[in-house]
């Protein structure tokens, strides 16, 4: 077993960088492999040779390699200019003859310690802040990338993206007021998506994102959850709408930036971040420091993988290889980035820093049991202790950037979410096992909650409550569920619970969906709907959803929809603005939700869980003996009562498709019930306080009322 660990120099600058006094730039590269490294600089993006090839010195303790050009060198270079890197190692000899476009000092395409270094080929610096270009610019089928035996020869630096140096020129960014992460109100959203509908010329851009900041506001959300912003090949495997498969780590994608002009696009992402703070709304990125969009084997052929970055400068180094120099791949993405590696876990801890210093404020991890992994052989070996995941705070805080370690407490700092599960690999399913200060994706939340709504007799009432307490089966007494009942891998709010199965014509797509058509009837869907929200709102933990959810977008029952840049994804917010329509009744309801919940305080209290009784529908307490009630799927109805200090509230829970008659407990001395809300009345939208005499209530089916003692 290998233990994951950092560069003893953990917090150098690696990359490209002005020094101080501005007088030259520092390139430093690592590579624990490689034998020599020749810089090389270019004019132009793409159709020319480099104007400079500079080999680099390596310093043995650190494994960097380095080399710095005085400014006044480069002066008669337009700026910004580009560069990239040619690379020899064990498997191809360094020779003062080389000459590009021959096999001088090859050796063989890969060795048996994984090495895949071939000087043919020109690599980006995994530090840039931008890149020139991208792979299928210049080849749509990646062949001038390959090292199989009709194109490991082939030079391919005049064509292949290179590394982007332009002066950056940081600007101030408004800072959001500090408070609980436990108060946050989480929407998740593709950026293109987001604007691509509405009528601005820069529509599908960081700029219109930034525009559109002050609806979100309004909407009540106050994080919002890009999916990947990293730079990434759009048209890599046919289509890749999402950014699942990253190229640079530290390059903000272009093809999102409406000023497209080299060392513009930072300059647009600072400002998108910029305008959000100042509408008081927090920015979350979703990283994928699992795999990378590069590594890969073609046609079943070890010898035949594609190099344009990572696996040129370190093959070894960055990715988790299997036996015979394939590629280990739990995260179903071709590769696997390898965290055991000192320089690839410091890339992780700069790649976080440097987006938390352009202002983000949490990151959400894809796959992230992969970063939790202690073990680069085949069998995977999961560690909270040892592993990246556990030491990148204190990464981090080397790097001046602070983590929130209670999202119960008003903090400064950056959060860290886990997706806590890979797609392959044994054991890789590890919800509730991250470190302390970890908050992480609860799929146990996502599945009940729907069941509940759409299946009512697949749950009992021990699985209701184990989410309103915060799934205590998981997370204990951790503070840890960003609970979610759809997020973009799956069925959209509205398809759930009105389709019974996927397109057939999804890509990708499995069949695992809970899901329903309600019989076709909106009357039923609407009350679904209602209370699948109700109870994720309700429920201890930090509410996550769809921005498109709360206004019904429809994928047209694709349940994965990662390749379609067209109007399946594109939100269209026509309906949900009419009064009286399906959409805005449940836009409305959603939004007196999320008022509701940052109105009443003790619903994001870390000891929320510890103000809730229950009720059987005599109105008698139920406790822990009450087992032949918790684990019976037959039964129906649970009450749930919250006594805070200054307010009390009672939820009404029914799960079977036929009316049912609960008492509720006596209120408090001098108190009444009153209704809030029923999710089977229509009318029940701004949830102002409606008179309720007695103390017997007839449930609609399946619904959930909620009641407040005033």
């Amino acid at each position: 077993m290998t233990y994951m660990s950092f560069m003893p120099d953990s917090t150098s600058s690696l990359g490209a960088n002005l020094d101080k006094d501005g007088q030259k730039v520092n390139f430093r590269l690592y590579s624990k492999n490689a034998t020599m490294v020749i810089l090389c600089i270019f004019e132009q993006p793409k159709g020319q040779e480099p104007v400079m090839n500079l080999e680099m010195k390596k310093n043995k303790d650190t494994d960097i390699w380095e080399t710095s050009v005085k400014t006044y060198a480069l002066k008669g270079l337009k700026e910004p200019f580009f560069y990239g890197y040619r690379i020899f190692g064990p498997n191809w000899e360094y020779s003062e003859d080389f000459k590009v476009g021959t096999d001088i000092g090859f050796k063989c395409k890969v060795d048996k310690d994984g090495n895949r270094f071939n000087p043919n080929k020109l690599a980006y610096d995994p530090y840039s802040k931008e890149l020139s270009h991208l792979p299928s610019d210049v080849s749509e089928n990646l062949e001038i990338f390959r090292s199989g035996k009709q194109y490991h020869l082939i030079d391919n630096a005049k064509e292949a993206p290179k590394s982007v140096f332009f002066k950056d020129e940081p600007r101030p960014i408004a800072t959001v007021e500090k408070r609980e992460f436990s108060k946050e109100v989480i929407a998740e959203v593709h950026i293109k998506d987001l604007s691509e509908n509405l009528n601005v010329k820069e529509k599908g851009t960081y700029l219109a994102a930034a525009k559109f900041a002050p609806v979100i506001k309004e909407m009540g959300f106050t994080m919002v959850e890009f999916l990947p912003l990293c730079e990434f090949d759009h048209r890599e495997d046919g289509q890749n709408y999402w950014g699942y498969m990253t190229l640079d780590f530290f390059a903000p994608a272009r093809k999102y930036a409406y000023n497209k002009n080299y060392g513009k696009v930072l300059e647009e992402f600072r400002h998108m971040i910029d305008e959000f703070h100042k509408n008081n709304i927090k920015v979350c990125l979703d990283v994928v420091y699992n795999h990378t969009g590069e590594a890969r084997i073609f046609h079943n052929d070890p010898e035949d993988a594609c190099l344009m970055s990572y696996a040129l400068i370190d093959n070894n180094s960055y990715y988790k290889l299997s036996k015979d120099n394939y590629y280990r791949q739990n995260s179903g993405c071709h590769n696997d980035t390898n965290s055991t590696n000192a320089g690839f876990c410091n890339l992780v801890a700069d790649s976080v820093a440097f987006w938390a210093n352009q202002g983000v404020d949490a990151f959400r991890f894809d796959l992230a049991v992969s970063l939790m992994d202690v073990s680069k052989d085949d069998k995977a070996h999961y560690c909270e202790c040892t592993s990246l995941c556990a030491n990148l705070t204190k990464e981090l805080q080397k790097r001046n950037i602070k983590v929130i370690d209670d999202p119960t407490k008003p903090q400064e700092g950056i959060m860290l979410i886990a997706e806590p599960w890979t797609c392959g690999g044994a054991n890789c399913y590890q919800l509730g096992n991250f470190p302390d200060n970890w908050m992480e994706w609860n799929d146990v939340s996502r599945d009940t909650i729907r069941r509940s709504a759409l299946f009512g007799t697949h749950v009992n009432f021990n699985d209701i409550r184990n989410i309103f307490e915060g799934t205590k089966s998981r997370f204990k007494d951790k503070y840890g569920a960003i609970n979610y009942i759809c997020c973009h891998d799956g069925f959209s709010l509205y398809d759930c619970n009105s389709f019974s199965k996927r397109n057939p014509n999804t890509q990708g797509g499995s069949d695992w969906e809970i899901c329903f058509d309600n019989y076709n009837n909106e009357k039923i869907k609407e009350n679904s709907i209602k209370k699948e929200l109700a109870m994720l709102f309700l429920s201890r933990g930090v509410p996550m959803m769809q921005l498109g959810d709360m206004i019904m977008h429809s994928k047209c029952a694709n349940n994965n929809s990662y390749n379609l840049d067209n109007k399946i994804n594109y939100y269209n917010y026509t309906q949900a603005q009419k009064l009286g329509t399906f959409e805005n009744r449940i836009f409305r309801f959603c939004k007196s939700l999320i008022d509701f919940r940052k109105k009443h305080q003790v619903f994001c209290l870390k000891d929320y869980d510890e103000k809730l009784s229950y009720y059987n529908e005599h109105a008698q307490i139920l406790d822990e003996n009450s087992e032949n009630f918790w684990f019976d799927y037959s039964k129906n109805y649970l009450g749930i009562r919250v006594v805070d200090d200054n307010e009390g509230f009672f939820i009404a829970f029914s799960k079977h498709p036929f009316d049912y008659k609960f008492k509720l407990p006596k209120p408090k001395e001098n108190k009444n019930w009153y209704i809030i809300f029923d999710t089977s009345n229509k009318e029940h939208l701004t949830f102002e306080p409606k008179a309720f005499f007695g103390l017997e209530y007839v449930l609609n089916p399946n619904s959930l009322v909620l009641f407040a003692e005033l």
